[in-house]
């Protein structure tokens, strides 16, 4: 599938998409990314390195919120029944995202010293089947 085509299907999407793109040769890095419309996704494209694996999820599986108490709770929670949760904040670049995989209240808690207040964050599972474009 091509770029172009995935943007037209990000334009379409009622959510913000995210798309980690898995670097190839790179010993597992992965860069994040979020999209809000084509125009987005074509600049994100740009971004990416040669030979890489790029996915969409337009699923909302990984969700911008406000953190609070309870989005704490869903982080923990995702984190015991999966071994770990993706949680990522915005980065200086406008659509990347920095993100760290939580496995446990002290990860969470060494995260949570980096978060200012009213702080917006990303979570959710990383597991189950993977789309690619």
């Amino acid at each position: 599938m091509d770029y172009e085509t995935v943007g037209n299907m990000v334009e379409s999407s009622e959510h913000e998409v995210i798309v980690p793109e898995r670097v190839a040769r790179a010993a597992g890095q992965t860069n994040w990314f979020s999209c809000c419309n084509s125009n987005e996704f074509i600049e994100v494209s740009k971004k990416f390195l040669p030979g890489s694996c790029v996915s969409v999820y337009f699923d909302r599986r990984i969700a911008r919120h406000r953190y609070d108490e309870s989005v704490r709770e869903a982080i923990l929670k995702i984190a015991a029944e999966e071994i770990d949760c993706v949680v990522g904040v915005c980065a200086v670049d406008q659509f990347r995202l920095e993100v760290d995989f939580i496995g446990g209240l002290g990860e969470l808690e060494e995260f949570e010293q980096t978060l200012g207040d009213l702080s917006e964050v990303y979570f959710g599972s990383f597991r189950g089947v993977i789309t690619t474009a």
